[in-house]
């Protein structure tokens, strides 16, 4: 049929337009080779630009007169434009909109600007022959005759179209100015777009997210953490080297007078860079900011390119696993206090490892890309990451082997412990007597004692596949995760002894947690979300407890004075904007804000020196005097 004539004849058009291309390529070698030949040689210039030229136009011709065909034939018949009469086009815009949606979805979804160039090409291509000869390549519809148009000349039509994209024969110049125009007029009222992988926040969201960092900053500050603050950017070279096969994912800027800068990755190498630059010792802080990672973004699972971490750090020296001890302690106060669910806090220690990579026949440079492929175990099954390992890391069979049983070990704490030491089995007796082994089942030993003194020991689980992928970890590592969800971790950490002095020149031992919050959050708010749906009260977007009302006109003045009177008690409080509000629209405002209490008056009111105040919860009423009125909504809000 006519979609199979079509078909042969672009493919013709492809052979021809490859051939072209080769020989605009011989032409290129041609030219190139004249001009190292020597002087003279630029006379064959004219003749490699028109071949390279006339290559390109032809290759252009294939795929614009495949794209016409193939849109026409999706698209359907093309129909004469209907008019429609002015009365009915004034009295149904909704079902204007509606059409206007279904035409575009029919015509595949090409906008106004892409509909202006098919029209363009499709009346070079039609040129002389008649509008409607594209319909014969769109298939009859069910129960009508076999054509639909009558047939179009292909090679004609070609020549149409070759003439239409030619800027110097044909109308390309003025057609490309006149929608640069069309677009430039449509930009006003194109609907803005986010950038992939972030989004914005609606004032009912940030009114979740202000309650979820009061959560979380609280803890900070309960164990006597201080405040820092870093920029969003830092130099390039400053972040280069500490995050492994991660670094990938870092966002570099352009050049902005002599700086290479790249956006932060985390706050955790800000932090260290920090410590360095002042000097700071020992420090307790905590810091929460945004950062940004160019990875895959998956909304739905809070995760972004741009996001915020809350991070608590101690760095310093300290007794041994103090510091580490106290940072786990915040970790699960923090997940407790959020009320996000049962948890679990998966944890292990670099040194090892370090050891089970050496006693596997890990050689020693590759422990680190080993173990990045073993922290994808929580993602992925062991045949896919020990595939990984194989295939594209160059890791032994056997070793791989080895790591497999050893990784497939994770249990309650001490119990773990237990295991570890007294292995006398395959890797495990020889992972007992390596002196890495030794020192961290020492420091993990001492951290449990004093998690359990702590009472955050039952939420840990010795986990000997959580690997972190981050090169600047040494000693312990742990990661959250929420027990029955979908949403990876939600907050992780570890030990970093060498990244301050990778700045300084000194080592400045210090471990840190960083919590999830994009996740965390967005698992608070589908459950309000979820709350509100069902009690019908909506999630609020603001703090305030009164809503100042009138009955009748020309009470504006004083609905500000009741107002300013809680203002100045500490209520928040609204008056409304208009002059000469319904008592109707007011009491919608006020319930669909959640705002708990109304204060009303009016004349009558006004003349004794009373108010009424509304519990919109109890439904109930009572007069109060305008003196006592701040006294009484204390009362009111403390209850």
């Amino acid at each position: 049929g006519a979609g199979a004539e079509v078909a042969d004849f672009v493919s013709e058009l492809a052979r021809d337009a490859e051939a072209r291309l080769e020989g605009a390529r011989g032409e290129s070698t041609s030219f190139a080779g004249g001009l190292l030949a020597g002087p003279g040689a630029g006379s064959r210039a004219g003749l490699c630009a028109a071949a390279v030229t006339d290559a390109l136009h032809r290759s252009l011709l294939a795929e614009a007169f495949a794209a016409v065909c193939l849109v026409r034939i999706r698209q359907g018949p093309a129909k004469a434009a209907e008019a429609v009469p002015a009365e009915a086009e004034d009295s149904n815009s909704d079902g204007k909109k509606k059409k206007k949606k279904k035409e575009k979805k029919k015509k595949g979804g090409i906008g106004k600007g892409s509909e202006v160039v098919l029209a363009y090409l499709e009346a070079a291509c039609a040129e002389g022959q008649g509008g409607d000869r594209l319909n014969a390549l769109c298939p009859a519809a069910e129960g009508e005759g076999a054509a639909v148009g009558t047939a179009i000349d292909l090679p004609r039509a070609l020549r149409g179209l070759s003439k239409a994209t030619d800027w110097a024969l044909g109308d390309l110049g003025k057609f490309l100015s006149a929608l640069q125009r069309l677009i430039e007029a449509n930009q006003p009222r194109r609907k803005p777009k986010i950038a992939k992988g972030a989004r914005d926040m609606l004032p009912d969201q940030m009114k979740i997210r202000e309650g979820v960092f009061s959560k979380v900053v609280s803890v900070f500050k309960k164990h006597g953490a201080v405040s820092i603050d870093t920029p969003v950017f830092e130099l390039r070279e400053t972040l280069m080297g500490k995050y492994g096969e991660d670094s990938k994912l870092i966002y570099d800027l352009a050049d902005q007078g002599g700086e290479i800068l790249s956006l932060r990755y985390d706050l955790t190498v800000p932090f260290s860079r920090f410590c360095a630059l002042h000097g700071t010792g020992n420090i307790k802080r905590y810091h929460v900011g945004k950062v940004y990672r160019r990875d895959q973004p998956q909304m739905n699972r809070g995760r972004f390119r741009e996001f915020f971490q809350c991070d608590f750090d101690i760095a310093g020296t300290y007794s041994s696993m103090v510091p580490d001890s106290e940072v786990i302690k915040v970790m699960v106060e923090i997940l407790t206090d959020l009320e996000i669910g049962d948890f679990q806090i998966k944890i292990n220690h670099r040194l090892l490892l370090d050891s089970i990579m050496a006693v596997c026949g890990v050689p020693e440079q590759r422990f680190r890309p080993i173990c990045s492929a073993i922290d994808k175990l929580d993602k992925s099954p062991w045949e896919e990451v020990r595939r990984e390992m194989v295939e594209d890391k160059g890791l032994a069979p056997e070793a791989a082997d080895k790591i497999g049983e050893i990784v497939a070990l994770a249990g309650e704490p001490k119990e773990m412990l237990q295991t570890l030491k007294s292995g006398t089995q395959g890797a495990l007796l020889d992972l007992r007597g390596h002196p890495k082994a030794k020192t961290a089942l020492e420091e993990l030993t001492l951290l449990f004692d004093f998690l359990e003194a702590m009472g955050a020991l039952d939420r840990l689980s010795l986990d000997m596949s959580l690997a972190r992928g981050l090169d600047y970890y040494t000693g312990v590592i742990y990661e959250a995760v929420l027990l029955g969800g979908n949403v990876g971790s939600i907050a992780a950490g570890g030990r970093y002894d060498h990244l301050v002095g990778s700045f300084a020149g000194k080592d400045i031992p210090a471990v840190g947690v960083s919590i999830g919050i994009e996740r965390v959050y967005a698992i608070i708010e589908a459950k309000l979300k979820e709350e509100a749906q069902r009690t019908g009260v909506p999630i609020r977007s603001t703090d305030t407890q009164v809503l100042v009302c009138s009955i009748g006109n020309g009470l504006q003045k004083k609905r500000m004075e009741v107002a300013n009177l809680l203002w100045s008690a500490g209520v928040a409080s609204e008056f409304g904007f208009k002059p000469n509000p319904k008592m109707g629209d007011q009491i919608n405002y006020a319930l669909e804000g959640g705002i708990p209490y109304m204060v009303l008056f009016g004349e009558d009111e006004i003349a004794n020196g009373t108010v009424k105040i509304k519990d919109m919860a109890e439904r109930t009423e009572v007069t109060v005097g305008l003196s006592d009125l701040v006294a009484e909504i204390r009362k009111l809000i403390q209850k």
